[in-house]
């Protein structure tokens, strides 16, 4: 047993003064910066909770769940104090800068004729998805448009909405679903007026308060076509609307669409009236309407408060947070979409914000969004009166909701007297884990002990054979920013696939289970991508260094980015992290290659968006002989190649080949030839 096998076993069993003092010996021989924070667990242990055979949490998330007093342990105020002063500690910590050379991004032995395939010009842009991807082959049989209208009594407004689907002029099969949030009024005697003019269905649920997003559900259940839409009861559709959505749901499944409305009022006619006159509805003269949380007043009338962002973002092929205007009243996407992100979330049962949720789940799962002038709809909202629902007031209940599940764009970062732990974290770590059981207690502490605290831990288990699953299930089984899991040994490729997938965060950074973080690693990341929304990936640079931690020489660091450098040499290094919608967007780990399993990964990534380099050491690389970059040499050479020439050709470019000219292992020298 080692010596810090020794030291964690005395920790773990309660036994803090022995603990403590076989790290001192290990400090002795290693070095204090190793252990200086077993140490401080060890001292602190031994001060406020000498008879507590419980193994601590990281400083971090006692002060998180000290701010929500949710803490299982008893923390005192003053352990608190100590945890902040810790944790301005590691805020006082910066990581090392590097001089920066200058360089010609582009090698010199580029070839001028050699074009890669152009980045989207945002996270959002629709028009590069379309080039990228050829027009989808329809193969179900199930094309045609289910319309779901929700509905709470308001039958005679329901009744104009029905009518105005009755005078739709489209080639595509269509049906309505009318779901009932368990009114009084007796809607099947409306639904039932439309039999044979309308393919509709009725469904209805017990009256348990709001709950659209039950009622949604409900009706998206019952939907029988692969493209389903929303409809609120008071959006009187266009006569081309069903005819806009599908024809944009069939150029590509992957696009959402999002429908503009105006304000009308319709409280002096009838559906009859509509019926006899298809043209009436649009000729109806646009109002002021009480509505102040989805509309803008524009001189004497109410106009659609989304329409001056569609225009300025090219109908939100520019936007790169376009699930703020995915407003639920009038909305269109394909169905497989529930499967992927999910259905709507029925913890909202107050007006606003459910939409928006769900748009992120979609945004985050790969969707993109666009907005459609033909899939216009009038808001029927009679000047004068208001609105059955309190929208002010329930919005100020749902933006908490919001604010937890949806940490890209609504979620800000919070002082630490302030920071909890949140329902779905900002940042994830992930950590793929092989046989590291005397080195992973290290890399999670690096990770937790972050100067960003609104993040998680992901671990998956490789199916390792030495004692990391049993310290894993010792150490953080109950920890509320840790979660692993285990499966049969597959190689780094399939580990880092289940990592990610367990990961809920929005930005996502790589840890190697041997290697560990400067304090600020995510912090400088983060920085970066706040400031350039469109951003693929963010790296840094980093350290060689002994597994005591003593250094060995700086990683290599080429300054600058570029595509085409990276093209032709692994330039991308650790600390990196990525966007979750960006590694959605590729398809993922390879995982029957065991070496250049990253440099495949952030090629593919490096198609999606941009990437920035930081030039600043925020990752500590430990060297210890058993790596498998060094292990299998040959094997890495073999392959670094050979992914190169995968993503020439998935960016269609195939008349170029990528070689190597030396033989020789560890030589990457290459060319580029025209074939």
């Amino acid at each position: 047993m080692s010596i810090f096998e020794q030291a964690r076993k005395s920790y773990l069993d309660g036994k803090y003064s022995e603990a403590l003092i076989i790290y001192r010996k290990a400090s002795e021989i290693f070095g204090e910066k190793l252990v200086s924070y077993n140490i401080y667990l060890c001292e602190k242990m031994l001060k406020d909770s000498p008879n507590d055979s419980l193994s601590p949490l990281d400083c971090v998330t006692q002060i998180l769940l000290y701010n929500s007093q949710e803490s299982i342990h008893t923390i005192t105020p003053d352990r608190h104090t100590e945890n902040i002063n810790f944790y301005n500690s590691l805020k006082t910590k910066k990581s090392e800068s590097l001089a920066v050379k200058q360089i010609n991004p582009v090698p010199a032995d580029w070839p001028e004729s050699l074009t890669l395939r152009a980045l989207p010009e945002s996270t959002n842009d629709y028009s590069w998805l379309l080039e990228k991807e050829a027009k989808n082959s329809i193969q179900d049989t199930n094309i045609g448009l289910s319309v779901i209208i929700p509905t709470f009594n308001r039958s005679e407004i329901l009744d104009i909405t029905l009518s105005c689907l009755v005078n739709q002029i489209t080639e595509y099969p269509f049906e309505v679903i009318v779901s009932d949030d368990g009114s009084q009024e007796d809607i099947t005697l409306v639904s039932r007026k439309y039999e044979n003019s309308l393919d509709i269905k009725y469904v209805r649920k017990k009256d348990c308060g709001y709950q659209l997003c039950a009622t949604r559900n409900l009706g998206l259940r019952t939907a029988k076509y692969d493209y389903v839409s929303i409809l609120d009861c008071d959006m009187a559709p266009g006569r081309h609307w069903v005819q806009s959505y599908m024809s944009g749901l069939i150029e590509s499944s992957d696009i959402a669409l999002i429908g503009p409305r105006k304000y009308i009022d319709t409280h002096s006619i009838m559906a009859e009236d509509i019926l006899a006159n298809p043209e009436l509805i649009s000729s109806l003269p646009e109002v002021k309407t009480n509505n102040s949380v989805s509309s803008n007043i524009n001189g004497k009338v109410s106009v659609d408060w989304r329409l001056e962002h569609f225009q300025k973002t090219d109908n939100l092929r520019l936007c790169d947070s376009p699930f703020r205007f995915f407003s639920g009243g009038n909305i269109a996407f394909a169905k497989k979409w529930l499967a992927i992100a999910g259905w709507f979330d029925e913890e909202f049962t107050h007006w606003g914000g459910e939409d928006n949720e769900f748009g992120y789940r979609l945004y985050r799962s790969g969707c993109f969004f666009k907005a459609i002038d033909g899939a216009l709809a009038y808001h029927q909202e009679p000047p004068g009166r208001e609105n059955e629902t309190d929208r002010a007031a329930g919005q100020e209940v749902t933006i908490k909701i919001v604010e937890q599940k949806t940490p890209y764009f609504y979620r800000k970062l919070e002082p630490i007297n302030r920071a909890t732990i949140k329902r779905v974290p900002l940042v994830s770590i992930y950590i793929p884990a092989y046989n590291c059981e005397e080195y992973i207690e290290r890399c999670v502490t690096s990770a937790l002990n972050q100067t960003i605290v609104d993040l998680e831990v992901c671990i998956c288990d490789d199916g390792s054979t030495d004692g990391t699953l049993q310290l894993l299930k010792r150490l953080y089984s109950d920890h509320p920013r840790v979660r692993f899991m285990t499966h049969k040994n597959g190689g780094i490729g399939a580990a880092s696939n289940a990592a990610v997938k367990m990961c809920r965060g929005f930005y996502i950074g790589q840890l190697d289970s041997d290697d560990y973080l400067e304090p600020d690693a995510v912090e400088t990341c983060l920085k970066e991508f706040f400031s350039d929304t469109k951003l693929a990936c963010v790296y840094t640079a980093n350290r060689n260094v002994n597994p005591d931690g003593s250094l060995i020489s700086n990683g290599y660091n080429w300054p600058e980015y570029s595509r085409e450098k990276f093209t032709t040499a692994m330039i991308c290094h650790h600390f990196r992290m990525f966007t979750i919608r960006a590694w959605i967007l590729t398809d993922e780990f390879d995982e029957n290659i065991t070496n250049a399993v990253d440099y495949d990964m952030y090629l593919k990534l490096s198609e999606i968006g941009p990437f920035k380099h930081v030039n600043k050491i925020c990752y500590n690389r430990v060297i210890h002989g058993n790596n498998t970059s060094i292990i299998n040499a040959h094997v890495q050479k073999e392959n670094h190649f050979n992914v190169v020439n995968k993503a020439l050709k998935r960016q269609n470019i195939k008349n170029w080949k990528y070689e190597a000219t030396s033989k020789n292992e560890g030589c990457r020298k290459y060319k580029l030839t025209k074939t």
